[in-house]
């Protein structure tokens, strides 16, 4: 409210629940934190939450992983991963006294995107047995209120990748791109954005290729499809 006082009340399930107001002005934040790898910075004000996912306050590594830094600011953190998540704000809500509870309808919308990749074989995908890969340049976190994502950039590794007869696949959440507003798509993003893939190959051999996705994140910033081709494993490796 009006005052800087702010209440926080958890529901079980998304029928929601009562929530005591003060009387007057509020401002209203609502979110679904039954996640496991975000967590909420919360501001002097309730209402500017931030979230990150879990690992941006600790790098999470890869043995493997070796960032390409042609496509990859050398200072950007590895994360995992954020889980779904949703936030509606309203601004200005008049509470006033009542011998009942009130009637309040709010429809979340989401602020962490899928992206599906695929990763498109020419020769040898014969020999691979495991694959991993890396999305760089994707926002560290996002303000709930205004769908806000941050300047800062983080690398999200993924392990969970799919062999197909076409190559390999993957679905990956991101917060989108860094400094872009929920509501309207930027002018400009001079972020770069580099994609890997690294595969273990049957005789054990581990072979990493890189790509530069920039136009495809940029023309895609909440989540979309992303393709690279022309990859080969050679016979002598």
């Amino acid at each position: 409210n009006p005052e800087g006082q702010y209440n926080i009340h958890n529901f079980t399930n998304s029928t929601g629940g009562i929530v005591t107001l003060y009387e007057g002005e509020n401002d209203l934040l609502f979110y679904n934190n039954d996640t496991e790898y975000i967590v909420f910075s919360r501001y002097d004000s309730g209402v500017s939450t931030r979230a990150y996912t879990r690992a941006s306050t600790r790098t999470v590594t890869r043995a493997t992983y070796t960032p390409n830094l042609e496509f990859t600011d050398p200072g950007e953190r590895t994360v995992n991963a954020p889980d779904m998540l949703f936030a509606n704000y309203r601004d200005g809500y008049i509470s006033t006294k009542t011998l009942g509870p009130v009637d309040f309808s709010v429809e979340l919308q989401p602020l962490v995107f899928t992206y599906k990749i695929r990763y498109e074989f020419d020769e040898g995908l014969k020999y691979v047995a495991v694959a991993k890969g890396s999305l760089s340049g994707m926002a560290e976190s996002v303000l709930l209120h205004t769908g806000e994502t941050s300047e800062k950039s983080a690398t999200i590794l993924f392990d969970e990748c799919e062999i197909t007869d076409y190559g390999v696949r993957a679905i990956v959440r991101s917060f989108g791109s860094p400094a872009f507003p929920n509501f309207n798509y930027p002018t400009r993003n001079n972020e770069k954005h580099g994609l890997s893939l690294e595969v273990m190959l049957r005789n054990g051999k581990l072979v990493t290729f890189n790509f530069d996705v920039t136009d495809q994140v940029n023309a895609q910033p909440h989540g979309g499809v992303i393709v690279v081709d022309g990859i080969v494993v050679k016979k002598e490796d």
